[in-house]
This record gives C-alpha cells, sequence and structure tokens, in this order.
C-alpha cells in the first residue's frame, strides 16, 4: 500500500523563500553601493566562476554570477512551484529527473569544450534552468513533503 505525501505549507513556503532569496541577491549588484556589490560577488565567488565575459551585466555592472548559475538560480526559484503543481507525482522517478536535467547542461558545456557548438549566453541560462528546476523540485520536496504517520 502507498502512503500519499502530504505538504507541509510551512516547508514549502520556506523552499520559495529560499531560493527566491538566493536569485534576488545574485541579482542586486548593480543596485546596490560598492561595498555591498563586493560582499555579495565575494559571498557567491565559492559557487560560481564569476568570469566577466560568462556573466550578465545590467548598466555595464556585472551580476554576482554568469549566466549558466543564474539559470540554475531561477530554475531553483520555479522549482518548488513545479513541485507543487507536480505534488506527488512522479516520486519514484526523482533521481532520474536530476540526472536527466544534467544532460543538456553536460552537452552544452561539452561540446563547446571540444569545438563541436559554441554555447551562447542563451545556451548557459537555458541549459542552467533546466537543471535549476529539477534541483529545486527536490529540494522543495525535501523540505515540504512527508509521509503522514498512521497510529499502531
Amino acid at each position: 500500500m502507498t502512503q500519499v505525501l502530504r505538504i507541509s505549507w510551512t516547508g514549502w513556503c520556506g523552499s520559495m523563500l529560499l531560493m527566491g532569496i538566493l536569485a534576488v541577491l545574485a541579482s542586486l549588484p548593480p543596485w546596490v553601493g560598492e561595498p555591498v556589490r563586493i560582499a555579495l560577488m565575494y559571498g557567491f565567488d565559492p559557487l560560481c566562476n564569476q568570469i566577466a565575459e560568462r556573466s550578465p551585466h545590467v548598466h555595464g555592472v556585472q551580476l554576482a554570477v554568469c549566466h549558466r548559475c543564474y539559470g540554475i538560480l531561477i530554475g531553483l526559484a520555479i522549482g518548488p512551484i513545479a513541485a507543487l503543481i507536480m505534488r506527488g507525482r512522479g516520486q519514484r522517478y526523482a533521481p532520474l529527473l536530476i540526472v536527466a536535467s544534467l544532460v543538456p547542461l553536460a552537452l552544452d558545456w561539452g561540446l563547446g569544450i571540444v569545438g563541436i557548438w559554441a554555447n551562447t549566453a542563451e545556451s548557459r541560462l537555458i541549459t542552467g534552468a533546466i537543471f535549476g528546476v529539477a534541483a529545486g523540485v527536490l529540494v522543495a520536496r525535501a523540505m515540504a513533503w512527508y509521509r503522514p504517520s498512521t497510529p499502531l
């Protein structure tokens, strides 16, 4: 007998808030002063290469992450919404979802390395977003879904 997963709205809102905050923080550098901009760039440095040529710019100011990482962050913010739409469907395929989402990302990167495909800002953003949505779904499920306990 399969038990239905239930949602913890606190957990779901928490996952939505966490993912959204990351995307917003990465977007802030063009709109904040120099000290805050430096702190944001420093904060995202361990997570991203921050290569200027591969990063989005607004008004000539680089965002805190590259195009691919920005796609991942946007996807992470969309993931809890996708998880809510999907609810408990496909729970057993969740590990496959993350592996499948890595395929376009790996192809974009790998084909660019060997010179078969010239990846662009758009391809990096889109492949990052695909992976980000899949990862966001898994994080939201981990934070929000639970199996109700049954009385003995």
